[in-house]
């Protein structure tokens, strides 16, 4: 593959990952190199996989995580860093179990998941529950976004905190988006470093963790799975593949299953003190609508996190892409100009998009199944939903989950929101922004 390639699919080495620096890459997982038994084998190390893997192992299920690189090499090691809190939208619940009751009582006990775990197994991960801040420059765009979110408010979900200018001041450093909401549980986290801990954490509790443990083939054996690798192999009751936007080519259906698209990230150097404290003082997270194309995170480290999806054909060009960005902090925050706001890494990752917007719990056949397709918010859901897997699998009564347990299907068109996004709506929207429509 070559380097326009790795950027134009999401396949740069997680190396060129803000979110790994400035600590460097977390300790390797020794490769698979004997046979071994297991309940469950976990198939990727990600978001998705270590929640799961953590989660057994809580519950004391023997459990084989096994990840083809090495943890958070996907997603999960390049995504936005935010902590959004909400579910997009209710109408995939319909087809849950009871209308999706049982699963609204779970998502509000644990929507603060990421936070929780950081703090219950001393991940040092920079989880901030900051508060999620979405800023309008209209007060008709804030009405819009009011009336979209209630049902968030009805149905206890998030609280939304409007916010007066002077509010939005204060906590964004800026007078250019005079209206904005509040979702007080959001915030940021370093999804990196958090994958990383659950990892160790799913580790001490039991699981063995293989990293460059690509899975090969699997094949049935008696009532049971056998996962082969290049150097050994995993006989499991339960085969689960947590590979998200990364699936291979051993189990196809998941391959089919969604629109890949192509999102870049750029971290800034540490900020100069007098931008520290004029671009979201707080630290945190910002976002804009009716659209939202620089979402922003301000982390502990002065740094800030950028993102969005990068021009068609372009996306190794950092120069680019940053200078754009920088002409929005500009605007946005005026008294940076002048200021030494440089680059210092840009990556790119792969989100996997499908019609739902709503990750799901596949059964490819007994015993084998997927969690993925986490749709670009997988810091909450993702663990989240490892979580409530975790627990079916260990009463042996996935009857008992409440999500809906359903067949992947194909997607028609695979690369259509990478045209659609990508070659027309992105564009108009940044011609837009430059022309000051929005």
């Amino acid at each position: 593959m070559t380097r326009r390639d790795a950027y134009d699919t999401g396949m740069v080495d997680v190396a060129a990952s803000g979110w790994t620096a400035p600590q460097g890459l977390a300790p390797s997982w020794p490769q698979l190199a004997n046979d071994v038994q297991a309940d469950v084998a976990v198939v990727g190390a990600g978001l998705a996989g270590a929640s799961l893997g953590l989660h057994l192992a809580e519950a004391g299920v023997r459990t084989c995580l096994l990840e083809a690189r090495q943890p958070g090499w996907g997603a999960s090691g390049r995504n936005a860093g935010h902590v959004l809190p909400i579910l997009r939208s209710v109408k995939p619940l319909a087809a849950f179990p009871g209308g999706g009751a049982s699963f609204l009582e779970v998502f509000r006990e644990h929507h603060t998941l990421p936070y929780d775990l950081a703090r219950q197994y001393a991940i040092d991960c920079d989880a901030v529950r900051s508060g999620y801040i979405n800023g309008m420059r209209t007060a008709r765009a804030r009405d819009a976004f009011v009336r979209t979110s209630q049902y968030l408010e009805d149905l206890r979900l998030q609280h939304l905190v409007p916010l007066s200018a002077a509010e939005m001041q204060g906590l964004t450093g800026s007078n250019d988006y005079p209206f904005g909401v509040l979702f007080p549980d959001g915030g940021r986290i370093n999804p990196y470093l958090f994958t990383n801990g659950m990892v160790a954490a799913a580790a001490r509790l039991g699981t063995r963790v293989h990293g460059d443990s690509e899975v090969l083939t699997i094949q049935p054996e008696g009532r049971r799975w056998r996962v082969r690798t290049a150097g050994g192999s995993v006989v499991a009751d339960r085969v689960v593949f947590c590979t998200n936007a990364y699936p291979t080519a051993v189990e196809p259906a998941f391959q089919r299953g969604f629109h890949p698209l192509t999102a870049y990230g750029i971290a800034t150097k540490p900020l100069p003190e007098a931008a520290r404290k004029q671009i979201l003082p707080g630290g945190g997270t910002f976002s804009q609508a009716p659209l939202d194309i620089n979402p922003l995170v301000h982390d502990r480290h002065g740094r800030l996190i950028l993102s969005s999806i990068p021009r068609v054909g372009h996306a190794m060009d950092m120069a680019w892409h940053f200078a754009s960005q920088l002409r929005w902090i500009h605007r946005t925050w005026p008294e940076t100009r002048g200021m030494r706001i440089e680059p210092d890494r840009y990556w790119t990752g792969r989100v996997a998009l499908t019609a739902s917007q709503f990750p799901g719990f596949y059964e490819l056949q007994k015993g084998v199944y997927g969690l993925m397709y986490f749709n670009a918010w997988g810091n909450v859901m993702a663990p989240l939903m490892g979580k409530i897997v975790a627990a079916a699998l260990a009463r042996d009564d996935l009857a008992a989950l409440p999500i809906p347990v359903s067949r992947p299907e194909p997607v028609s068109h695979q690369g259509k929101y990478q045209w659609i996004i990508g070659r027309l709506l992105l564009p108009a929207a940044r011609t837009a922004q430059r022309l000051g429509f929005i």
